[in-house]
């Protein structure tokens, strides 16, 4: 199971939420595998166990957890969550662009049927509204890496880790950037696509509660500039 520690009192354990006084408060573990609807599962280190709420996009967790792969020696399952973390990021753009002229959910998420499962189709719409609204051209990955990341997904190759970090590395370089361009572009399409993750994820929580926030490589929330992006080999390093 992927699991991390999160910093986070038991509610189980103090349910008014106060520490104060109690000398056996412990981080919970967190499985970052989802149950469904931003949803997952936590557990105390008394065994107390909750379904919580996070307000990381998915394509955040994601990269997480292709991270936590490399960490755990899954290296075939590094890159295939990299790349369904840039997958999934498509989506949060275009929702973000729909939501910041006027678009409302319901149209968006038909729209995004209209386009199918084909990844292909997805970029294509991603990478085309991108030129039209960002002030840049997207940064993409090579030809090279994308065949590299052909030959393991879909041929069996049996990649290193010295490959996996340096691919895991280029897709980090393009989510960044994305990131910060289209927090930039549609300021207002962002604040309101994380807030409706957040309440969507609260619905579906074990009890009413804010969500969790948990820290990801991929940080949605961080403002430009607060500090500088990490490598990925310096962010392995915290995890372990």
């Amino acid at each position: 199971m992927t699991k991390i520690s999160v910093p986070i009192i038991c509610l189980e354990c103090n349910p008014d939420g106060s520490s104060v006084g109690n000398s056996v408060l412990s981080s919970v573990l967190l499985d970052l595998r989802p149950d469904g609807d931003g949803r997952y599962r936590s557990e105390c280190s008394r065994g107390h166990q909750q379904i919580v709420a996070l307000r990381q996009q998915k394509f955040e967790i994601l990269f997480e957890l292709a991270a936590y792969a490399i960490r755990d020696g899954h290296y075939r399952q590094s890159v295939s969550s990299c790349t369904a973390s840039l997958e999934a990021f498509h989506e949060f753009f275009l929702r973000a662009m729909a939501y910041e002229n006027g678009i409302k959910k319901e149209r968006f998420d038909a729209a995004w049927k209209l386009l199918g499962i084909s990844p292909q189709n997805r970029q294509e719409a991603y990478l085309l509204n991108y030129r039209n609204f960002c002030a840049r051209r997207p940064v993409l990955l090579s030809h090279q890496q994308n065949d590299w990341k052909d030959s393991v997904m879909q041929k069996g190759k049996m990649p290193t880790r010295e490959e996996c970090v340096k691919f895991g590395q280029a897709v980090l370089h393009v989510l960044q950037t994305a990131v910060g361009d289209t927090r930039v572009a549609f300021p207002n399409g962002v604040k309101q696509a994380m807030q409706e993750h957040a309440t969507a994820a609260e619905q579906h929580a074990s009890r009413s509660e804010v969500p969790w926030s948990i820290r990801t490589i991929v940080n949605l929330a961080k403002e430009d500039g607060e500090h500088p992006h990490a490598t990925l080999e310096a962010e392995l390093a915290r995890t372990n």
